[in-house]
Formats: C-alpha cells, structure tokens, sequence
C-alpha cells in the first residue's frame, strides 16, 4: 500500500468529492454532507458569543443639565457612571451560564458528528443515525479530550496575557515615564507568546482531528494509546507530516476563497429563492397589523425570520459540502497508507474468486 505524500493525496481526495457529490446531483446529498460538516467540520464557534441587550440607565438616575448642546463625550460617561452593575448580576450570570451550557452543547456535538463525519466519507454514504450508533464510545471520550484541551488552552493564554501585565503593574511600569512605550513592548510580547501557543495548539487541534478520530474509530484504542501509535508513525517521517500541515494551510487558504467567490456568485439567486416567499409574509403581516391584529402579526414575522435563517443555512450548507469532503478525504488518503486499517477501507481490495466445481467426469486421466 502506497503511502501517498501531502502532494499525491489530493487527487484521490478530488476523485472522492466528484463520486459522492458530483457524479450523480442529489440534493439531499448535499445538505446531509453540508449538516454533518456544520457540526464536525468545527464551523461552529463554541465560545458562546450571544447578543443581549445592553443595560440601560434609568432617566431619573442621568445627572441633570446635560442638555442638547452639551459636550457627547460627558454626557455618555454621565450615563456610564449612572448604571449600577450590582444590580444586573442575575442577568449576566444567566447569561454567562446560557453561554456556557451552549459551548458544551455545541462541543459534545461536534465530537460525535467528527465521527459521523468519518463514516460517511469511508462508506460514501451521508447519515447521521449510522455514525451516531456506531462510534458512540468513541466519540465521548473524544469529547472528554476536548474539554480539557479547551480548559488548558484558555488557561495557557489567561496566562500567557495576565502574569506579564500583572507584573508590569504590580512593579509600577505601567504608571511612570515612558509607560506607553512599555506598554507596547509588553502587547508585542504578549502577542508573540500567544500566536506561539496557538500554532501548538492549531497543531494537536489538527492531529486530533484528522489523524487519532480514526484509530479511536477503527482500533477503540485509548487516547494515550492512540497518541503513542501516532506518534511513532510521525516520527518515522517527519518530514512527510510537516508538509502535510504546510499543505493544508495552502489548501484551508484556497478553499477560503472558493468560498469567498462561491458565496459571491450565489448571492443573487439565494436572494430570490430566499427574499420572495420571505419578502410575501412579511407583507402579509404588515397588511394584518395594518387591519389592527398585532398579536397575529408577531407570529408572521417570526415565521418569515425563520424561513430567512433556515435558507441561508441551506445555502451555506450547499456551498461547504464539497469542502466539508474534500479536507475529510484529503487526511485519509494521506493517513491510509500508513494506518493499514484505514488504507484498506479506502482502498478496498476485491475478493478472491473461488474456483469454479468442475463437472463429475471432466477431470484429466492420468
């Protein structure tokens, strides 16, 4: 079994995109791929950005003689100065709390549908229920390797920002002659150690991905184990390993912008499929709100929303699905000829055909 370079695994990569998406149009296909890279591709953020409303400051508690020609700048620290953190605490627990039970939602998410993910490009076959079933073990122990691979990532760069300012404060750099300046030098090395940091996490974030998801999948081996077994075919051929990271940066770059030109080029006729039956209820709640039922217009409106979100998420479904198989395919191929398991899913070889029975009297006389 050939063990195919960074270079030589992109066009069995390619051959697999055009088999499972292009070779024969079903859209079905396409979504399916499109929603199980949404949530294994890692597309989804788990960082629980969440817009809520700003708190606002009570009339009666803005200092007075702030009038129209007042100074903008005095006005709006008036108003900061005017609100009382205190007393939005439950509301910014909550919500600290809604984002962080989403971020594990969305993380536990992305760990089984990695594997629904590799199931469905070795069997060419897109499904959730499949992949759900069969690598459940696996994929929550994978899970267990992301929690505490976000939890030190988080703490490495806490780190990595807070000691040196603390220090620079503690030691009163920040508060004398030239402060700006040393506080620039601090910012630069502070941005040099975390862009360090997240190339080394970049790296073991991609490795786990790509290469342990598989032989936790085939082998059920333990991440320690599967670590070990990476490790040694890595270091057989480091070089080989480091152009495959160099090459997927390249690739990650030219897939950004298909995307970008993709996106692009389906604006217009997204706009059509989308706006008009989007752009017809929301004219039909207007028409119900202008004959004064409110309360049966609210419910148009949300439903128009909806059908806006649910098509732009199918059209960024459609869009992905061929890169959501390409990067998940390109790994394998670079991985199957050095995990024999894997290779020989990729690679199937055809059964040996048994000898035909010969007939009772057909057989030579010696």
């Amino acid at each position: 079994m050939n063990r195919l370079s960074a270079l030589d695994a992109f066009s069995p990569a390619m051959s697999r995109v055009s088999a499972m998406l292009f070779k024969s149009f079903r859209l079905g296909t396409w979504l399916t791929m499109g929603f199980i890279g949404l949530l294994g591709g890692g597309v989804i953020g788990t960082g629980g950005n969440f817009n809520f409303r700003a708190p606002m400051a009570h009339p009666n508690r803005v200092p007075s003689g702030s009038g129209p020609g007042g100074n903008p700048f005095e006005e709006l620290g008036h108003i900061f100065r005017s609100i009382h953190v205190a007393e939005y605490v439950h509301a910014i627990t909550i919500a600290i709390v809604i984002g962080v039970a989403l971020s594990l939602i969305f993380l536990y998410l992305f760990c089984r549908f990695r594997f629904v993910l590799f199931d469905s490009i070795i069997t060419q076959q897109p499904a959730v229920s499949r992949g759900w079933r069969l690598y459940a073990s696996q994929a929550n122990r994978f899970f267990g390797f992301w929690l505490v691979f976000r939890l030190v990532t988080f703490g490495v760069i806490a780190l990595i920002v807070g000691i040196p300012l603390w220090k620079a404060y503690k030691s009163g750099a920040l508060s004398g002659d030239g402060s700006v300046y040393v506080l620039l030098k601090l910012v630069a090395a502070i941005a040099l150690g975390a862009i360090l940091a997240a190339l080394v996490f970049a790296i073991i974030s991609t490795l786990m991905k790509d290469f342990i998801m598989p032989i936790m999948a085939l082998d059920n081996l333990t991440l320690g184990d599967s670590w070990s077994a990476l490790w040694r075919v890595i270091a057989s051929e480091p070089r080989a390993w480091a152009g495959y990271l160099g090459m997927k940066l390249l690739l990650a770059i030219g897939a950004s912008i298909a995307l970008l030109i993709a996106g692009t080029v389906a604006v217009l006729p997204s706009l059509v499929l989308i706006g008009i039956p989007t752009g017809l209820l929301v004219g039909v709640g207007v028409l119900v709100m202008k004959l004064g039922s409110l309360t049966a217009a609210i419910p148009i409106f949300v439903i128009a929303g909806l059908l806006a979100a649910a098509g732009c998420l199918c059209v960024y479904m459609l869009l992905t699905a061929p890169i959501t198989v390409f990067f998940a395919s390109y790994a394998f191929y670079f991985f199957g000829g050095r995990y024999p398991k894997l290779g020989a899913l990729l690679w199937p070889q055809p059964a040996p055909t048994a000898p035909s029975p010969q007939m009772a009297g057909t057989q030579p006389v010696t």
